[in-house]
């Protein structure tokens, strides 16, 4: 099994340029936005590179936003309700059954997650969506710049995978600007791969040849013919 925690940087080519939209962290406090430099490689007009960095700097800082303030709300709530229960300023159980601190401390943990799966499922969510209309937008003309712009994510659920203690599975965005060459190459190298694997697919087959067609017809006039013979003599004894 692979490294799943590869980042999506580091899985380009190394002709593509790459603009960073959220970097991998395994704790997503917020994106403090993107690098706004261009690349020295890449070669496209100053006036669309300013255009792309300033409509998608702002989106990159709504990504995650809420998250650190959820969390910061939640455990000073956890915290002084379970300090006043263990300190006995509130009683756990009364005799109508749970307190006001049992409940507290229950229902804040529904109210963390579905903060939490708010953020990632429904708030992202919408930062994604308005980054493609953008990119498919902005594809033509980066097209003709000779670079073909793809908005590649990974990991970016509320479910993260937990291994040994350590989280494996981080939230990255970047938007990858691949040189028309090599794009092409790449997809030529693919679809020759795959006429390969038909052509092996086809040679494994009983192919008929000449000999076996010629066969063929052979036994099947021969087959005609006696029964015509047939018939004659049939004819014959009819006429005696």
């Amino acid at each position: 099994m692979g490294n799943i925690n590869t980042s999506l940087v580091n899985q380009a080519s190394a002709s593509t340029c790459c603009l960073v939209v959220e970097r991998q962290s395994a704790f997503p406090w917020g994106n403090r936005g993107i690098d706004t430099s261009k690349p020295t490689q890449l070669n496209v007009d100053d006036v669309l590179w300013t255009e792309v960095v300033g409509a998608i700097d702002p989106l990159a800082r709504r990504l995650n936003t809420g998250f650190c303030t959820a969390l910061v709300l939640y455990v000073v709530t956890i915290g002084i309700f379970v300090g006043l229960g263990a300190s006995g300023v509130i009683r756990q159980y009364n005799d109508d059954g749970p307190s006001l601190f049992l409940i507290v401390v229950w229902a804040s943990i529904p109210l963390y997650l579905g903060a939490i799966m708010y953020i990632y499922e429904v708030q992202n969510r919408r930062v994604d969506n308005q980054v493609k209309q953008l990119v498919e937008g902005w594809k033509y003309r980066f097209e003709d710049a000779g670079y073909s712009l793809d908005y590649r994510t990974q990991h970016t659920g509320a479910c993260k995978l937990e291994v040994n203690g350590h989280q494996s599975q981080q939230s990255e965005r970047i938007l990858a600007f691949v040189p028309i060459e090599s794009a092409t190459l790449a997809s030529t190298t693919n679809t020759g791969t795959s006429l390969a694997s038909k052509e092996a697919a086809f040679s494994d087959e009983p192919i008929a040849t000449n000999i076996d067609i010629e066969m063929n017809a052979g036994l099947a006039s021969t087959t005609q013919g006696l029964s015509l013979v047939d018939q004659l003599q049939q004819d014959d004894k009819l006429f005696r």
